[in-house]
């Protein structure tokens, strides 16, 4: 499957699990598509922040797929605690920060890169 295909569904997925969980109509699905489409960015402006960057400067669909992960589970959290639909931010933000952080330290680690 192509890669632009994969993140397509991905961001999909997030479209539809925030529109649904938040259950405020249209204005959810608003909601969960702008996260999908920052997420994305957050990722692909993060594989400009080491050596080669990921997948030639490319947004892997592992990668967004796993922050999407996250950002939905912690975002989840958020939402409930906070109790309105802007906290799902909070959740893609940790995402967004967290999971190229760790494919950085990840990759720095195999290459021997020092830690």
């Amino acid at each position: 499957m192509p890669s632009s295909v994969a993140q397509l569904l991905v961001a999909a997925a997030v479209t539809f699990v925030v529109g649904v969980v938040t259950g405020e109509g249209w204005p959810g699905y608003v909601v969960g598509a702008v996260l999908a489409l920052s997420l994305w960015a957050m990722i692909f402006a993060a594989s400009y922040a080491h050596p080669g960057g990921v997948a030639d400067m490319r947004t892997s669909p592992r990668q967004y797929a796993l922050a999407a992960a996250l950002g939905v589970a912690i975002g989840w959290a958020m939402y409930v605690v906070g109790d309105g639909a802007s906290w799902w931010a909070v959740g893609f933000i940790f995402a967004g920060v967290l999971v190229p952080a760790a494919s950085a330290a990840t990759d720095r680690s195999r290459s021997g890169d020092g830690a």
